[in-house]
């Protein structure tokens, strides 16, 4: 017998050469074998509903469990819970609300169903007829109410984590979970006579009755934020309009009642009401109730003739034109916010007629009052104000800041969280009011020369501090610049760095579980939440180059990296005191997924839409150039599937401000698309799409998105990646305008696609937003188009802006769409360009959809607007046949 040899790593190996000779056949029969298992598939129209939204809940506790949801467009919606340490997965179809009780227990709903499944033994307890339920994690208490099908009357039920029931309440009429999930408050009804009570749920469930077997019905039921106090109103059996308002304190079961009808300095022609504007609130010392109350007026119209009339009259003169009026003010019962001190029996009225917003300082102690209307008429989109401040324990009112502008840049004044100081921004600059010395103070003035000396700049070109909340007690005012967090002491002013983004290039802000927001409705305004630096906190992190993470920020050693990455990192939780960390993670060709991460090992817990491994796939990167004029820019880039560097593709150009920030977010193949624009879908079909940064130029938006737009489509041709006569243009609302000006200034673009465009913009300033009933040019000065004069003042800025000015120029073919329902940019815009082009003989068809508003949501138009907009580009940039809509009327 032949002998030949293979070597292996330790030397060699006897093998038959009739072996070796059945080797080398098999390798012949395998390797194709292997390049068609490797071989990817196309990804077409028909496999866009196998993919699936994906949406991660949250982990258990103790981190052994995690929960997720899939939802599909057959509605074979699945709600999943997956055990992270083996691989244990339970699924329930079209299961919703989804919460961990305790460490052991699941519990979901589907329809009118609530289940408690036991995650050790994969029991379940299944309670019918549910129309609510609270978790209490905690306690470890669910908290369901049901409806009687025979009775109709409502029960609450306490369930322990195995689903035990631990108390019951039936003829529950309603119910209010305290802000610690702790404790119930709730009412009852029996035979016409309504008693309320509180319901303890930790430890041993314990009821404790407030007002028992009265002949009222309990509503508005309140809370104070950490369930010390409760508030609520009654009213008569009988329906009479006479609303009582209670309070409770739970500590000294001391009961108070505020009767208008006995109370000296009510307002006799005023009534105690419901309005949820203005809710009922408890001070946080628990001396104070606020709550609301309307004053009955005369009927303004007295003869029988106006009362009939049909006509709307609208008057130059009047202080809000008369849609407006009449969706917030002239037809809607106006309200006052009142003040009553139980404990003392003092009440007060703290709005009027004449100061009709009103916010709460963060003690409860203050109140800034304002007058919206003072101003009016004037056209930008809020007027400005005289705030007043008034002392609510003493009366004593004093102007706080006179013709105060309101804007994106210079919002309304915002309260601390303890009330010592009012945050407000004033031509660009920081400021905060001691409401305790009535002073004032230019903070960003008082500590420029620290902060440039602290970041080693020579000018304040671009320098913007943005106030996010307070330290503990008021102690320091928290504040981002464009890359890190910094505190500022109100005392000395004092300025301290606490995170070093910026020599990173990484911009770091404060996270918390779900959406952090750093601020809180406090009626008509708003007060900053209080933070912690005395212990970790978790921060976000996005890079200049796209990366995202986040990092956790110590007091000895600044910010560490968690996980930071060259994808979109989001939803972070963590478990066993921050040591195991869940997040979700995906890119533009990778969807999401649950990674577990400790001690840096990290692994992937779930992979949603696994199957994408199967298709080619288009890829996506970031573009950063200069001009020919030295500016830098940066642009996304999305690669074609199955990209081949030895050929050059159609592209397609897709507008709207900055959309860099998109680099690795993850979209599904879908053809149901509010603006038509799907980049999965059109890389899927062997185009590079292009969604340049465009950088705003006031009074100049027009030329500046022709300058940013040109330049990134023209770096793009010259690397060599795509033909250069095969590249097309589309845009949707503001995105549609630049696309509609653009093509009026340049002929390199083969095809056009423009929805809900602005394309007449003297006409348009003149037009209104009957979504809100504002007058559109009170968007101008701050809006996205951002001229300060009007039309008749400055017609050359209008005109130099304006598509219809240049529609002569036009030589793309162009498709266009509106929805005929669009109140915010008026249709007819798209009528008007339309008509200019078909006198000029120019190429243009236009869609309109009827029942539809500013972007089409119905998904039979939606899929029909995307497939246009494909067979569009098809016909223009692939030379495809045309479809009929496209070729004939």
């Amino acid at each position: 017998m032949n002998i030949s040899y293979l070597k292996n790593r330790g030397g060699f190996t006897a093998v038959p050469a009739a072996v070796l000779f059945l080797f080398f056949i098999l390798l012949l029969v395998v390797c194709p074998l292997r390049g068609q298992a490797l071989q990817k598939k196309s990804l077409t129209a028909s496999d866009y509903d196998s993919f699936g939204n994906f949406l991660f809940h949250k982990p258990s506790r103790n981190g052994n469990w995690v929960g997720f949801s899939m939802f599909y467009k057959n509605g074979k919606d699945t709600l999943y819970v997956k055990n992270t340490l083996k691989n244990k997965l339970y699924s329930f179809p079209l299961g919703t609300k989804p919460d961990f009780l305790g460490d052991n227990s699941f519990v979901y709903q589907d329809a009118d169903r609530i289940h408690i499944l036991n995650l050790q033994n994969g029991n379940k307890k299944t309670i019918a007829n549910v129309t609510g339920y609270f978790s209490s994690p905690d306690s470890e208490r669910l908290v369901v109410m049901t409806k009687s099908q025979l009775t109709e009357k409502q029960s609450i039920s306490v369930f322990d984590q195995n689903g035990k029931i631990l108390s019951t309440i039936e003829n529950v009429t309603s119910m209010r979970m305290g802000p610690a999930n702790k404790k119930i408050l709730f009412s009852i009804a029996d035979q016409n006579l309504s008693s309320i009570g509180v319901l303890e749920l930790v430890q041993k469930t314990k009821t404790t009755w407030i007002h028992e077997k009265k002949s009222v019905n309990f509503k508005m039921l309140t809370w104070d934020k950490k369930e010390r106090a409760v508030s609520f109103l009654t009213e008569s059996n009988s329906g009479t309009e006479n609303k009582k308002l209670y309070y409770y304190i739970l500590e000294n079961k001391s009961l108070y009642v505020l009767d208008p009808k006995t109370k000296d300095n009510f307002p006799s022609q005023a009534v105690i009401n419901e309005n949820a504007e203005y809710a009922i609130t408890i001070s946080n010392d628990l001396q104070r109730v606020f709550f609301s109350i309307s004053h009955k007026k005369e009927n303004s119209f007295n003869s029988t003739e106006d009362a009939v009339s049909k006509a709307e009259i609208w008057k130059s003169s009047d202080t809000y034109i008369y849609p407006f009026m009449q969706k917030s003010l002239r037809f809607k019962k106006q309200n006052s916010l009142a003040l009553w001190h139980p404990l003392t029996g003092k009440f007060s009225e703290i709005t009027s007629d004449e100061l009709s917003k009103v916010m709460l300082c963060g003690n409860e102690k203050y109140a800034v009052l304002s007058d919206p209307k003072k101003y009016e008429p004037q056209f930008e989109y809020d007027a400005p104000r005289d705030f007043y401040i008034l002392n609510l324990l003493t009366g004593e009112k004093k102007l706080l800041l006179q013709n105060k502008k309101i804007s994106p840049s210079e919002p309304l004044p915002i309260s601390s969280p303890e009330g010592k100081y009012i945050n407000y921004i004033l031509n660009d600059s920081c400021w905060i009011y001691n409401t305790a010395s009535k002073t004032y103070t230019n903070i960003t003035r008082r500590i420029i020369s620290q902060y440039l000396s602290l970041t080693n700049q020579k000018n304040s070109r671009n320098f913007i501090l943005t106030p996010v909340g307070w330290t503990a007690n008021d102690n320091k005012l928290v504040v981002y610049d464009n890359y890190d967090i910094w505190t500022i002491s109100p005392e000395n002013f004092t300025l301290k760095r606490l995170t070093r983004g910026r020599e990173k290039q990484i911009q770091l802000r404060i996270y918390a579980p779900g959406k952090f927001s750093e601020i809180e409705k406090s009626y008509d305004g708003y007060t900053y939440k209080s933070i912690n630096f005395s212990h970790p906190v978790l921060l976000t992190a996005t890079g200049e180059d796209g990366r995202t993470g986040f990092f956790k920020w110590k007091k000895n050693t600044g910010e560490i990296p968690l996980v930071y990455d060259s994808c979109y990192i989001d939803k972070l939780h963590t478990t066993d005191k921050g040591k195991v960390l869940f997040y979700q993670q995906q890119r533009f060709d990778k969807p999401p997924k649950i990674i577990f991460q400790k001690d840096k090992v990290t692994r992937t817990v779930f992979q949603s839409s696994p199957h994408q491994a199967d298709y080619d796939w288009g890829s996506a990167s970031l573009i950063q150039f200069q001009n020919e004029n030295g500016i830098k820019m940066s642009a996304l880039l999305y690669y074609p599937a199955s990209y081949n560097p030895d050929k050059k593709y159609p592209m397609i150009v897709n507008i709207y401000e900055k959309q860099t920030q998109n680099l690795y977010k993850y979209s599904l193949p879908d053809l149901e698309n509010e603006a038509g624009f799907n980049p999965v879908v059109l890389t899927s079909q062997g185009y590079f799409v292009l969604c340049p940064d465009i950088i705003s130029e006031k009074q100049n938006e027009g030329p500046s998105a022709l300058k940013y737009t040109i330049s990134a489509t023209k770096e793009i041709i010259a690397r060599g990646l795509v033909q250069p006569d095969k590249i097309a243009l589309m845009g949707h609302s503001f995105g549609g305008f630049e696309v509609c000006y653009i093509i009026t200034q340049t002929k390199i673009f083969a095809a056009a696609v423009a929805g809900a465009a602005i394309t007449n913009i003297k006409s348009y300033y003149h037009t209104v937003d009957w979504d809100t009933g504002r007058p559109t040019m009170n968007y101008f000065i701050h809006g996205q188009l951002k001229m300060i004069q009007p039309p008749s003042e400055n017609p050359e800025i209008y005109n130099l802006n304006s598509p219809i000015e240049f529609v002569k120029n036009i030589t793309t073919p162009l498709l266009s769409y509106a929805g005929k329902e669009d109140n915010h940019v008026d249709w007819h815009q798209t009528v008007e360009f339309h008509m200019a082009l078909r006198r000029l003989g120019k190429k243009n068809t236009m869609l309109l959809f009827p029942n539809e508003g500013h972007t089409i949501t119905n998904p039979i138009n939606q899929r029909d607007l995307t497939r246009k907009i494909i067979q569009w580009f098809g016909f223009y940039l692939k030379d495809e046949t045309p479809e009929q809509w496209i070729d004939k009327n």
